[in-house]
């Protein structure tokens, strides 16, 4: 069979505010063959990665993604892996390439798997999930009371651990303090509590290093994104500096940037977003040598709960990589896109779907209901 049709849906709520919430919009992969259809999502700036997929040719390498993958066969996994090279080598100079196929890979392995008639682990050669670690993915309160109030009552619904991020920590050592004593009062000594920076301290070690001390006394289970993404050489000198565990990778857009990130960043936590660095395959790559090296992986997750099943495909059948964020403040958006969600069991863990394709199912309502009336005209001509 052939890929008949692609169609993107840019969704948003009606205000989008300055806060690090990924949820708040949203761009929706729908790909039809054969009379089958697979759902996707890219994790993305919408407007940038819909120009992306239609934008008129620039040169060999520059070309939009639409024509790399309208009319090509998807009959096997190899035939999904033909695609992403051509996408790689026609698109390799548009910087928005990996967000956007990304979202459009997991559809087609949607599709494909549900030709199958199988989950998408078990078409990518697992046989079997394993539950992970759910960690509870939130922002720090404005206040430490605020962040205490957080994790009082994330505890009380059976979360093992918690993930408080961005919020403006890392721009002052005491209130720093304060929010990290906060969350482990309100936790106890027993739940994982992780540290999400937001790459806040762009370059500068030293002022990492300024706040070693405070993070170990609250005995963290990592410290993510204390740097650019890019920032290998960073995140490899304050690796050297300290026994604290570094995580890292939610914006490698590549199988090399996230080997890289492992190799000279040396972190011990590899964060891959099947939206971001070329889809679902792409994440069982880097996971297979993270684990080579004895990194483990974790998905990345900020959005809806498509997103979230198709993060943890990639993993779901390790044992050496145990954990898996699990957005806990999403906005309405993101929990209304689907019909089904994702919960966590009695024990604080995620059992990934075993559902045919992703197993979560779209709302179309919702599709219609945040959808963003978008056209694009080029001499006068409509192009999407």
């Amino acid at each position: 069979m052939k890929i008949e049709n692609i169609e993107l849906f840019y969704l948003s709520m009606p205000e989008i505010l300055d806060e690090a919430d990924g949820s708040q919009d949203a761009l929706i992969v729908k790909v039809e063959a054969g009379g089958l259809v697979g759902w996707g999502e890219c994790e993305a700036s919408p407007l940038t990665s819909i120009a992306n997929f239609i934008c008129p040719k620039s040169h060999s390498a520059a070309n939009p993604i639409r024509d790399s993958v309208i009319n090509q066969n998807i009959n096997d996994l190899n035939d999904v892996k033909k695609i992403i090279q051509t996408v790689k080598h026609k698109s390799l100079m548009i910087a928005q390439t990996p967000h956007t196929f990304s979202g459009i890979e997991v559809a087609l392995l949607d599709l494909l798997a549900k030709k199958e008639n199988c989950p998408i682990y078990s078409l990518i050669g697992m046989n079997k999930s394993k539950p992970k670690i759910a960690y509870a993915s939130v922002l720090f309160g404005k206040t430490p009371q605020e962040t205490y109030e957080v994790a009082k009552n994330l505890k009380n619904q059976n979360f093992k651990a918690i993930k408080f991020g961005w919020q403006n920590f890392g721009l002052n050592i005491k209130t720093d303090e304060d929010h990290l004593v906060a969350a482990r009062e309100a936790m106890g000594k027993d739940l994982e509590l992780m540290v999400d920076v937001g790459a806040i301290w762009g370059t500068d070690v030293e002022e990492a290093q300024k706040r070693l001390n405070i993070l170990q006394n609250a005995n963290i289970t990592w410290l993510e994104e204390p740097f650019f993404s890019d920032a290998f050489y960073e995140y490899g000198q304050l690796s050297d500096k300290t026994n604290l565990p570094l995580a890292g990778g939610e914006s490698c857009h590549s199988v090399e940037s996230a080997k890289n990130m492992i190799r000279f960043g040396k972190v011990n936590f590899i964060q891959i977003d099947a939206g971001i660095a070329g889809g679902i395959l792409a994440g069982k790559e880097i996971c297979d040598f993270a684990e080579a090296n004895n990194v483990q992986y974790v998905n990345h997750t900020f959005t809806s709960h498509l997103q979230l099943s198709s993060s943890l495909q990639s993993y779901a059948n390790s044992s050496k990589s145990l954990f898996a964020e699990f957005p806990q403040q999403l906005k309405s958006l993101a929990w209304d896109l689907t019909e089904n969600h994702i919960d966590i069991d009695i024990n604080g863990c995620i059992n990934i779907p075993t559902g045919v394709g992703h197993a979560i199912k779209i709302n179309q309502s919702a599709l219609e209901q945040y959808k963003v009336d978008v056209q694009i005209y080029i001499n006068k001509e409509k192009i999407f």
